[in-house]
């Protein structure tokens, strides 16, 4: 049985006539039939082959127009697609492996075959060439494929392996021919691969193929090093969103909380006289501030903390951070603050001034179990070029530095990620410097950072420098004495907030109207037998919220004042970009002078 008995169409090469004869008669009495068309030089055989759909080419090499192999290069170049079988009347030594050499399927000697020898070498040469032609387009396609792509043999011995496999694989090249097992069956295996010294994670599919005829292994391998990067840098962004809404929402209530716990403070300072009794209240104040200052750091993890940066001295807040951080330090513990001459101004918000120097003051300290210095001092730094992330410029260096531990290098590249932490369990959020960076960042600086470990650290915080004049501040010195006879409408839905508002505003003699959510407070504002000189509202509320009260006051009471209270920065920023005067905003928490002095200071607008 033939590989294939259905007709072949034949193109007989042969300039001897007698031959092509002779040929084609011998060929009648296959087994087999074929469609038989002829050329007496290479020029017509490579017209026909244009032409017509021709299955293989009995051809002898010498002809009019060429001689020898270079008949066989020159018909091969033309069309390498074809089956050719030689045939020759000439068997000199060599011929033979030339012609193989050159790409022909086979060859024959004239005074050789008979009939059915000839028919079977040229349908079995066919069938080479056909396969020949298929282990091409597969190598082919192989080599274009992106993914790195790895042929084994039965016995486990690499056969073939793509561009990118040997771009994947170091000297991946030099692995043909030695032994590399891989199971066979089809599936998804994740594996690591050494691309020099890096390591790369990729995805590994083995499945069973032939190859050359022959049961084979191929392995394709995907790397996905920087698709799982990405996906983690999703994930952490999507974990950090989630934390950053739980956070902002814990923040919200706690900040509830203390305005009710701050207001209430306030009107017992007034009415308690006893010294012991009153030093309760300043613990009751200390912890209520560390309170107030674990929401700042809530919300600035959530991105939610309103900022209110001013022009300001550096001295000046360096001085009052010393105030505050000084008691918690214990003796053995060098504590020094280190002001600077004629050093520039920077804009930035005091509070959170405050809170990086804290944080960095604090670790610095834990850094120091046996006790030692540590050293925050000031400067004027002026970069011609890039450092870290900022332009070159002029800037402030707030420089917090210590003689303690330091920080181990495999540790140092992690320290501003959210909740890495190098403290013993429970002793830290691991949220301190990454809130440092971000406060440096919003302010238009960074943190530059230097350790040894067994010497020391040092922080580096710039600040870029401010050209304008220094704000100047209120004094809230004179805020109890304010008073006002003035009626405010009160929108809160948290009846202790409520309370402790209404409560600070009738101490100083202003008239109070309590509603719980802004579709209320329309119809009250709707109803002309009030008179209301001023709306003090939430923000975060049921039904109607303050951002939308304030919007319908201005379409239907434009005339209307309103403070809005709010824990969020976000809630207030579209408000702010309308630019209207008769928008304030009073951040939570906030004590009850801090409310009276907006409230009077809107009423006399």
């Amino acid at each position: 049985m033939y590989p294939n008995d259905e007709a072949k169409s034949l193109l007989l090469v042969e300039d001897n006539p007698a031959d092509a004869e002779l040929t084609a008669a011998v060929l009648e009495g296959a087994d087999v039939t074929f469609e038989i068309l002829t050329a007496s030089s290479l020029q017509e055989a490579l017209r026909l082959l244009g032409e017509e759909e021709i299955d293989a080419v009995v051809l002898d090499l010498n002809l009019p127009d060429s001689q020898g192999l270079d008949t066989l290069k020159r018909l091969r170049a033309r069309h390498h697609d074809v089956a050719i079988v030689v045939v020759s009347g000439a068997n000199p030594p060599g011929l033979r492996g030339g012609v193989l050499a050159e790409g022909a399927q086979d060859f024959i000697w004239k005074n050789e075959p008979d009939a059915n020898f000839l028919a079977r070498c040229i349908l079995y040469a066919v069938e080479r060439h056909r396969a020949q032609e298929a282990h091409r387009s597969v190598r082919q396609l192989l080599d274009a494929n992106p993914d790195a792509m790895i042929v084994v043999d039965g016995g486990g011995i690499v056969r073939y392996i793509n561009k990118a496999a040997e771009e994947l694989l170091y000297e991946g090249s030099n692995l043909i021919g030695e032994w590399l097992g891989f199971s066979s069956g089809e599936r998804l295996t994740e594996i690591q691969v050494l691309t020099g010294d890096k390591p790369r994670t990729c995805e590994m599919k083995v499945a069973d193929i032939e190859w050359g005829g022959q049961r084979a292994t191929l392995a394709a391998i995907r790397d996905v090093t920087e698709n799982r990067l990405l996906a983690e840098q999703v994930r952490a962004a999507q974990k950090m969103e989630a934390i950053g809404v739980l956070a902002g929402g814990v923040a919200h209530d706690f900040n509830n909380l203390l305005v009710v716990i701050m207001g209430n403070l306030e009107f017992l300072r007034e009415d308690i006289e006893d010294e012991e009794q009153q030093l309760m209240l300043s613990r009751i104040e200390t912890a209520t501030e560390r309170a107030r200052t674990l929401t700042r750091q809530l919300l600035a993890m959530s991105r939610r903390q309103p900022s209110r940066p001013v022009v300001v001295r550096p001295n000046d807040l360096l001085i009052k951070s010393y105030t505050m951080l000084r008691p918690s330090f214990p003796k053995d513990i060098e504590l020094v603050f280190i002001p600077a001459e004629e050093i520039w101004n920077i804009r930035i918000d005091p509070s959170e001034f405050d809170q990086i120097l804290m944080n960095l003051a604090f670790n610095a300290k834990h850094a120091l179990p046996h006790g030692g210095r540590v050293q925050v001092d000031l400067a004027n730094e002026t970069f011609g070029e890039t450092v870290s992330s900022l332009a070159p410029g002029q800037y402030v260096r707030v420089r917090v530095s210590d003689n303690g531990t330091g920080i181990a290098p495999d540790h140092l590249a992690k320290i501003f990620e959210p909740f890495f932490s190098t403290k013993v369990a429970g002793t830290g959020t691991g949220l301190g410097l990454a809130i440092c960076q971000g406060i440096a960042r919003k302010a238009g600086g960074d943190i530059v950072v230097t350790s040894e470990i067994g010497i020391g650290s040092s922080f580096s915080v710039l600040i870029p420098r401010s050209l304008d004049a220094v704000t100047t501040l209120e004094s809230h010195s004179e805020l109890p004495q304010i008073v006002g006879d003035e009626t405010v409408l009160v929108v809160e839905d948290d009846a202790a907030v409520a309370g402790s508002i209404m409560q600070a505003l009738q101490m100083r003699g202003f008239r109070t109207i309590h509603v719980d959510d802004g579709e209320k407070a329309t119809r009250v504002l709707t109803d002309a037998s009030e008179t209301i000189h001023l709306v003090l509202s939430d923000v975060v509320m049921p039904r109607m919220g303050g951002v939308e009260l304030a919007r319908w006051l201005a379409r239907n009471r434009p005339d209307m004042k309103v403070v809005l209270a709010t824990g969020y920065a976000d809630n207030v920023d579209a408000l702010r970009a309308e630019n209207n005067p008769l928008h304030e905003f009073l951040f939570k928490p906030f004590a009850p002078t801090d409310l009276i002095a907006t409230v009077r200071r809107m009423l006399d607008r």
